[in-house]
């Protein structure tokens, strides 16, 4: 747990003054600031005990919880304090698309829309839940060091799994989706693209509690990019 000890102690913690946790996606609010993560609720998981008290709390410290719910209240605190410096806006999924060409083996952590699109080179999509198309996450030891091109979704910061993958992956490596912390700190992991998103209305916090995910806020959140170089 590392990786997520790091990020824990380059942030400055404050309360929450809201928390939301949707279908999909958790959000919290510290100082202004959402926060996003992905919510595992097909996982089996708990009720949160302290339900009802968590507003006003710090909750950095959540998203070390093998309770999912918990970590992702913990990972969308985390991403709301973050205060990335360069970046910029981008069309993930179109930058990957064109990247993909100059790539002979693609390994992808995660489900996403453009998959369907990489064509003429060898494509592995590794799932936790067996489904048509994709490798079981077991698989990941021995395929993700042999791709050239890794696309990690930021989901695994969640499920703590992010550290892992970013030691298999041997090629060039990118961390992306609304869960994605955006900080410099994956870059001395392994990464060297990393992609998530800066929220610019409040209006996303209604979009989560209301089960939206990631194509119903996509008009409320910004697109971005922050590279190694």
């Amino acid at each position: 747990m590392k990786l997520v000890d790091e990020i824990i102690a380059s942030v400055e913690p404050e309360p929450a003054t809201d928390i939301r946790v949707g279908l999909k996606y958790t959000a919290v609010e510290v100082k202004e600031k959402i926060g996003l993560a992905y919510n595992f609720s097909d996982s089996i998981m708990p009720p949160l005990k302290n339900a009802g008290s968590l507003i006003g709390k710090d909750l950095i410290k959540l998203s070390k919880s093998w309770n999912f719910i918990e970590a992702s209240i913990g990972c969308a605190a985390i991403n709301a304090l973050l205060k990335p410096k360069v970046f910029k806006k981008m069309n993930i999924f179109d930058h990957i698309l064109e990247i993909s060409k100059d790539y002979k083996r693609v390994g992808i952590v995660g489900r996403f829309p453009f998959i369907g699109k990489i064509r003429g080179r060898e494509v592995f999509v590794f799932e936790k839940k067996p489904m048509e198309g994709a490798l079981p996450d077991t698989a990941e030891e021995e395929l993700l060091p042999k791709c050239d091109l890794v696309v990690i979704s930021g989901s695994t910061f969640v499920n703590k799994s992010l550290q892992r993958l970013l030691e298999l992956s041997n090629g060039h490596t990118l961390v992306i989706g609304p869960t994605t912390p955006l900080t410099p700190i994956l870059f001395d992991h392994g990464a060297d693209l990393i992609a998530g998103v800066v929220a610019k209305d409040k209006k996303a916090l209604e979009i989560v509690s209301q089960g939206g995910g990631t194509q119903e806020f996509s008009r409320v959140v910004d697109e971005v990019v922050m590279k190694t170089k």
